[in-house]
């Protein structure tokens, strides 16, 4: 049977073939772990394999557990929030399987190192399993429940076509409508819709007037399963780390604002210090051929120093490895002077695709992001954060507005959810509305994320010149 037929079957009998796919990634990143880990102590070293036949059924119940932390819903869960419910989800079985060696006191005949290597490995497989999941299947017609958005305004517009670039978040637009005023036209426009798109999910838009959005959210429950509506707070729609509270009576919404939060604050310092402590025997001879070869290239200094913003709006020096000849301020002067399309691109987005200040190592330093390796020191000095907005100079401030007193509440970060997400192929207006949301939305599990996120993006170039 074709599987354009085979979806709308599924989603009338509750089952995502999205979901199914995730659970099967799932299993795979469970059993594949421990199965290397067995095999590989089993052959250098002295190992019995019937002790461990019970070890591979308790496996399966991985996916059991992925149901109680919502990993197979329709709609994905924000990529922070997935990333720590599968850390638990996989903590959360070794535990079990632990417990259980404890209670049959079985444990000294097992190899503490097959258990530890296993679950270790298990952390970086489920979310990397998951991620070459959707990137083979996301792109499939039959992948995502289809949504229907009742707004043809600019929130409306902007959802359609941010969710399709992102099929894997499992939306997939299919029509966008604008809501009529009188309730006649809007149940005629919603049977209709229901009719055509069986099984889709309705996102109803907020309203100036609330009882009106509370009308069309009635209205739609006539016709449809799932209904989404986008609240709107303050005028502003940047609130994301939210949670249903259920107070008896009424319900409502927990709002956690987590840089009020000493204790996770402390936290992301800490795991600044280790990752860089950690990382210093690769760096630092890394940086110095980096280093000799800047020197090699063109005449000048190692490293560059610039003057940029910091925590609560203070200046500091960051550190670069250098990337241009030494007069860059006059090329750059003549080169904007001599040519009014650099003069404009460099107006809008303080970068140069084609700078012709940059070295022919800076262009490699760049294209890798290489360049930035200096900022480690600004990170043990505790004026950076290995993630977090991208540091910006004076003259930039007027380009944040009302987002800069919000960019003055974090340390400036190496790598940050702008570099993750196109980084100078975004615009500027982009760059600022990435470093906003990081900061309204920072969790350390976004943290974890976007440092995962950061390697295959700085091997692979995108975005970076």
């Amino acid at each position: 049977m074709h599987p354009h037929i085979l979806v709308p079957l599924f989603h009338r009998a509750g089952i995502s073939p999205q979901s199914l796919m995730l659970c099967l990634a799932d299993l795979t990143a469970l059993l594949m772990p421990a199965t290397l880990v067995f095999l590989l102590r089993a052959t250098f070293g002295d190992v019995n394999p019937a002790l461990y036949r019970w070890v591979f059924p308790m496996l399966l119940l991985g996916p059991l557990l992925g149901v109680g932390f919502g990993l197979y819903q329709s709609v994905s869960l924000p990529p922070p929030r997935e990333l720590k419910s599968l850390f638990l989800l996989a903590t959360l079985l070794y535990g079990l399987i632990l417990t259980v060696l404890f209670l049959s006191q079985t444990g000294r005949i097992y190899s503490r190192l097959i258990i530890a290597g296993s679950w270790l490995i298990t952390v970086f497989a489920l979310p990397g399993m998951r991620a070459c999941c959707r990137r083979l299947f996301a792109a499939r017609r039959w992948w995502g429940r289809p949504l229907l958005i009742f707004d043809h305004g600019e929130i409306g517009r902007g959802l359609w076509h941010f969710l399709k670039r992102h099929p894997e978040r499992g939306l997939t637009p299919v029509d966008i409508f604008a809501l009529p005023d009188d309730v006649r036209r809007t149940r005629e426009l919603l049977s209709a819709a229901a009719a055509r798109y069986p099984g889709a999910v309705v996102l109803i838009p907020h309203m100036r007037e609330k009882t009106a959005t509370v009308d069309y959210i009635k209205e739609a429950g006539r016709w449809f399963t799932d209904i989404l509506a986008a609240p709107v707070f303050c005028g502003s729609t940047d609130v994301h780390w939210i949670t249903i509270c259920d107070l008896g009576p009424t319900a409502a919404l927990w709002i956690r604002q987590n840089l009020c939060d000493k204790r996770r604050l402390l936290i992301k310092r800490c795991i600044d210090l280790v990752l860089c402590f950690a990382s210093l025997p690769v760096l630092l001879p890394l940086g110095l051929i980096l280093a000799a070869a800047i020197r090699l290239d063109s005449a000048g200094p190692m490293l560059y120093r610039q003057k940029r913003v910091g925590l609560g709006g203070k200046e500091m020096q960051i550190y670069k490895f250098r990337t241009m000849v030494t007069n860059a301020d006059t090329v750059l002067l003549a080169c904007l002077a001599s040519d009014q399309a650099l003069h404009v691109e460099w107006e809008r987005d303080h970068k140069m695709k084609r700078d012709p200040r940059v070295t022919r190592v800076g262009a490699f330093l760049r294209k890798t992001s290489l360049d930035e390796l200096p900022q480690v020191i600004n990170v043990l000095a505790g004026t950076m954060s290995l993630v977090g907005p991208r540091p910006i100079v004076a003259e930039e401030k007027s380009k944040y507005n009302d987002v800069y007193k919000e960019y003055c509440r974090v340390r400036p970060g190496i790598t940050g959810l702008w570099q993750i997400s196109g980084r100078n192929d975004t615009t500027y207006a982009e760059r600022v509305a990435f470093d906003h949301y990081y900061i309204c939305n920072w969790s350390v599990w976004m943290d974890l994320w976007i440092l995962g996120k950061t390697v295959p993006v700085a091997l692979s170039g995108y975005g970076a010149y």
